[in-house]
C-alpha cells in the first residue's frame, strides 16, 4: 500500500467516527503479510478494504448522503468479518492452506461482496466498479495459482513438502490424500506441457505417495501419470500385451493392456468401481502378498490397461526354472496361499479367477505376490460374456475348475481353491497341469468326469515338497464338487511351514 499503520492511523483520525475502522484496517494490513497462500487475492482485499474507508472519509468530509452515520455500523462489521477470518487463515500451517486455497478464496469473494454492498450506502458504487473488482480477483486467483504450480514443481520443495505434510499429526494421512489430490489435479492441467514443470509435479508426488506408502487418491490415471517405453509389448498372453512404463517419472511399471475389453463409458465405470477394491486391499495388504495396481488408464489406445509396479524377477513358472534348487518351495506356496486369503477375506470375497503361475509374479526378495486379481470379472461385466468364453482365455483352461468350463461358468472362491492346487502342481513340477495331454479340450473332458492329474514321481518334485500330505491336500482341492473342496483357511492350516 505504501503506507504505514502510522500513516494510516492518522489519515483517518480527523474522523472520529472512523477510528475503529482505522484500528482494524491496521490489523488486516499486518494479518495480510503472514498469509501463505492466496496472497495476491489477500492484498487485493486488503487494498479494497482500505479503498472501503477512504469512500466512506470522503463521504464525510462531503457530507454525501448525511454522511457516515447510516452506514458506519456496516462497515465495521464488514471490516471486523475480514480481519477475523484473515486472522483464522494466519493460524493455517502452511499444508492446512494449501489445501484449502478454495476455501479461502470463496471467503474473499464474500469480503468483497460486502464491501460492495457498504459502497452501496454510499450510492457510490457502480457496474463498472464492480466489474473492475471482479476482474483483478480473477487476474490474482491465476497469479496465486500459477504460484502454487510453481512451488509444487520445484525439486528443491521436496523435502518441505514432505515435512509439512508428514507431520505426524492425527490428520496425517488425510492431509497425505488431499495433497496428492492437488498434485493430479495440477498435473492434470499441465499434462500437454512436457517441460520441467510436469516433471518436477510428478516427482515430488512419487515421494510424497513413496514416503507415505500410501496409493494415488485417483486411481484413474488420466493426467500423465505414466509413460510407455517402447513401441512394442515385452510380453503377454492371448488376452493381454505387457509394456514397460514409467510411473511418475521415478519408477519402472508394468503397463497391462487388456484387449477383452474396449475403452469406453462402460469400461470406465467398471473400472472406477473396481479401484475402490484396488485400494482396500492395499490398506490391508501393502503390497506383502497381493501385487498392488497403481492405477487404470483408458485414454491411451484402443484399450483400457492396469499398472503395477514392475517385478524384475518375472513370473513364478520362470523363476522356479531359473532358481530351482535356491527357491524354498514350500514357502512360495504357502506365500501364494496368504495371498489368496488376502482376497477371499474382503467383504464380499474378491474371486480373483484366473490362478496360474503366469499370474503370479516374484517381488524382490523371492517372494510370490498374487497379480491381476478381479481381472476376470470386470472382462466378464464388461462384456456381458462369461470369462471362460471371452477371447485368449483358452489357454487358462487347465486350471479352471470343472463348473467354469460349463454352462455361464461362474467363478467363485471354490473355482479359485481348485486353481491354486494346479498352480501348486504347476509350481513344484515346472510344467503346465495335464501335462501329459496334449489338447485342451481333453481336458476339459477329464476334469468334468473328476479325473485329477497323475501323480508325478520324479524325484526333483518330490525334493521340492510334493509328498503324501500334499497330493493328498492337492487332490481335495480338486474335487468334482465345489463344496467339497477346503477353504483358502484350512488349506493354509494344513500346509507344511
Amino acid at each position: 500500500m505504501g503506507k504505514s499503520l502510522a500513516q494510516i492511523t492518522a489519515e483517518f483520525a480527523p474522523i472520529p467516527g472512523l477510528c475503529l475502522g482505522a484500528e482494524l484496517l491496521c490489523g488486516i494490513i499486518e494479518l495480510c503479510e503472514n498469509i501463505t497462500t492466496n496472497k495476491h487475492e489477500v492484498r487485493q482485499l486488503r487494498d479494497r478494504c482500505h479503498h472501503l474507508l477512504l469512500t466512506a472519509k470522503e463521504s464525510e468530509e462531503r457530507n454525501v448522503s448525511g454522511g457516515i452515520k447510516n452506514a458506519l455500523q456496516s462497515i465495521n462489521d464488514c471490516l471486523t468479518d475480514v480481519k477475523t477470518k484473515m486472522h483464522g487463515w494466519t493460524m493455517l500451517s502452511k499444508t492446512q492452506a494449501f489445501l484449502r486455497q478454495a476455501e479461502i478464496k470463496l471467503d474473499i469473494e464474500r469480503s468483497h461482496a460486502a464491501i460492495s454492498d457498504c459502497l452501496t450506502k454510499f450510492q457510490i458504487i457502480s457496474q463498472v466498479e464492480i466489474n473492475q473488482w471482479q476482474e483483478e480477483f480473477a487476474m490474482n486467483v491465476k497469479l496465486d495459482h500459477q504460484e502454487i504450480i510453481e512451488y509444487l514443481s520445484e525439486i528443491a520443495n521436496q523435502q518441505e513438502i514432505l515435512r509439512l505434510t508428514m507431520d505426524g499429526t492425527h490428520d496425517s494421512v488425510k492431509q497425505v490424500k488431499q495433497m496428492m489430490e492437488m498434485f493430479q489435479s495440477t498435473m492434470n492441467e499441465n499434462k500437454h506441457v512436457a517441460d520441467r514443470t510436469h516433471v518436477g509435479l510428478s516427482s515430488n508426488l512419487y515421494q510424497l505417495q513413496f514416503q507415505s506408502n500410501e496409493i494415488l487418491p485417483d486411481l484413474h490415471l488420466n493426467s500423465g501419470e505414466v509413460q510407455r517405453i517402447g513401441q512394442f509389448p515385452v510380453s503377454g498372453t492371448a488376452a493381454m500385451d505387457i509394456y514397460e512404463g514409467l510411473y511418475l517419472g521415478r519408477e519402472k511399471v508394468a503397463i497391462k493392456v487388456v484387449r477383452a475389453v474396449n475403452s469406453n463409458e462402460s469400461s470406465l465405470r467398471r473400472f472406477r468401481r473396481e479401484v475402490k477394491v484396488w485400494a482396500e486391499i492395499w490398506r490391508l495388504d501393502r503390497g506383502k502378498h497381493v501385487l498392488p495396481f497403481y492405477g487404470f488408464c483408458q485414454n491411451d489406445g484402443p484399450f483400457p490397461y492396469m499398472v503395477s509396479p514392475w517385478q524384475p524377477n518375472g513370473n513364478a513358472l520362470s523363476y522356479v526354472k531359473t532358481y530351482d534348487h535356491k527357491v524354498n518351495y514350500r514357502q512360495m506356496i504357502k506365500g501364494i496361499a496368504l495371498g489368496l486369503k488376502v482376497l477371499h477375506d474382503m467383504e464380499p470375497p474378491v474371486v480373483h479367477g484366473d490362478i496360474k503361475a503366469a499370474n503370479i509374479v516374484i517381488d524382490n526378495f523371492g517372494h510370490p505376490l498374487l497379480a491381476d486379481f478381479g481381472l476376470s470379472q470386470i472382462v466378464e461385466d464388461i462384456t456381458g460374456i462369461p470369462f471362460t468364453q471371452s477371447r485368449g482365455v483358452s489357454d487358462s483352461y487347465r486350471w479352471f475348475a470343472p463348473e467354469v468350463c460349463v454352462g455361464e461358468g461362474r467363478l467363485s472362491i471354490m473355482s479359485d481353491i481348485y486353481a491354486y492346487a494346479m498352480t501348486v502342481l504347476e509350481v513344484l513340477t515346472h510344467q503346465q497341469p495335464y501335462r501329459n495331454i496334449k489338447h485342451t479340450t481333453e481336458v476339459v473332458i477329464k476334469s468334468s468326469l473328476g479325473q485329477s492329474p497323475a501323480r508325478p514321481m520324479e524325484p526333483e518334485v518330490v525334493r521340492r515338497g510334493l509328498d503324501d500330505s500334499l497330493w493328498a491336500l492337492l487332490n481335495k482341492c480338486w474335487s468334482l464338487e465345489a463344496s467339497k473342496r477346503p477353504t483358502i483357511y484350512q488349506i493354509i492350516e494344513l500346509l507344511p511351514s
